[in-house]
């Protein structure tokens, strides 16, 4: 089965592919930039294009054919429909990467499930965004038969991204939220820090997703890709300091005015995590039996840190945003350090 990965270097698509690389029945491809040539597993067919430019992904791809075309890259309708136009007649499976953030939730009390649960949050332009695209897909196998698959990780974390709702870009600044842990320094929390979320290790979420690659079932079908752990975000900031020596110094905040301090999206983004999150993965368990998490929080924080430890040229602080953080907590009545 051949597979392409467009992107493949990520929090999620990096362990996909590091487990695809690994199965003798699959032939794994990865089309990137390249710029991040030490998370290409050994075997995969490395296509260097970037997909926003559709002339150098034709070039690179010319010839090639695959069985499932997996998307993690379409965050709007317009870089869906890019990604539509160069792979409808090059593959057999579709495979969009969408999110939890699609769900609106009727009260905190309701566990999210693909048929019980609307897809329809309107906070928040990122899950707006993935509905559209979702529909998108819909009227793609309505109007050209394409047989495609939707897939809504939640929480998900890998060796780069310490879990935590107020933070810079996981996959490259992620250590800014150890650093300030380690330092004593406020970490800011949306309100009281008591809203469950689902976590789950990215190498966990691989299992299921190669499980839906070529698998007729996922054909027209939505999943989430979930462990069954959940845990408050006050809990899982524990967990991280646990795993790094110290205890957290917490900063709580409202959501709405985190929002207004730190702009951006940053205010539609917390109103959603303020809500609970905990997610019922028993659909995509029923189709992928295989699909057993083995990597509980506890044990899989460890890992991201020893990682961290283990290079630390990946202990990049953002200057910027740490600084922000010292000014939201100071302005909140926070102390500086614990």
């Amino acid at each position: 089965m051949k597979i392409l990965l467009i992107g493949g270097t990520g929090c999620i698509s990096g362990e996909i592919a590091a487990l695809a690389a690994r199965k003798s029945d699959i032939e794994l491809y990865m089309l990137n930039r390249g710029n991040r040539p030490k998370f290409t597993p050994p075997g995969a067919h490395c296509l260097k294009a970037d997909i926003t430019r559709p002339d150098e992904v034709r070039d690179a791809i010319e010839g090639i054919n695959f069985d499932v075309v997996a998307d993690f890259l379409s965050y709007g309708v317009g870089q869906l429909d890019n990604a539509l136009d160069i792979f409808r007649e090059r593959c057999a499976q579709f495979i969009f990467i969408s999110s939890v953030a699609v769900y609106r939730t009727k009260s905190p009390a309701e566990i999210i499930t693909e048929d019980g649960t609307m897809a329809g949050n309107t906070l928040w332009s990122y899950g707006r965004n993935k509905i559209l695209c979702e529909r998108r897909l819909q009227q793609e196998r309505e109007s050209n038969g394409l047989d495609y698959t939707i897939v809504r990780p939640a929480f998900t974390y890998n060796d780069l991204r310490i879990l935590h709702p107020v933070g810079p870009g996981h996959q490259t600044h992620s250590w800014t939220i150890a650093d300030r842990m380690l330092k004593g320094k406020p970490l800011l929390m949306h309100d009281d820090g008591m809203a469950l979320c689902t976590v789950t290790h990215a190498s966990d979420f691989a299992k299921a997703f190669v499980g839906l690659c070529g698998n007729a079932g996922a054909f027209g079908e939505a999943f989430h890709i979930t462990s069954d752990e959940h845990f408050t975000w006050n809990r899982v900031a524990e967990l991280v300091g646990d795993a790094l020596g110290v205890k957290p110094n917490l900063c709580h905040v409202p959501a709405h005015d985190l929002g207004f301090e730190l702009g951006g999206d940053f205010g539609e983004k917390l109103i959603t995590f303020s809500q609970n999150a905990v997610v019922d993965s028993h659909k995509v368990k029923t189709l992928v039996p295989e699909f057993v998490c083995t990597t509980p929080f506890t044990r899989g924080i460890r890992r991201t840190i020893q990682f961290y430890r283990d290079n630390p040229e990946y202990q990049i602080v953002h200057a910027e945003f740490d600084q922000a953080m010292d000014r939201i907590a100071e302005k909140y009545g926070h102390d500086k350090t614990v």
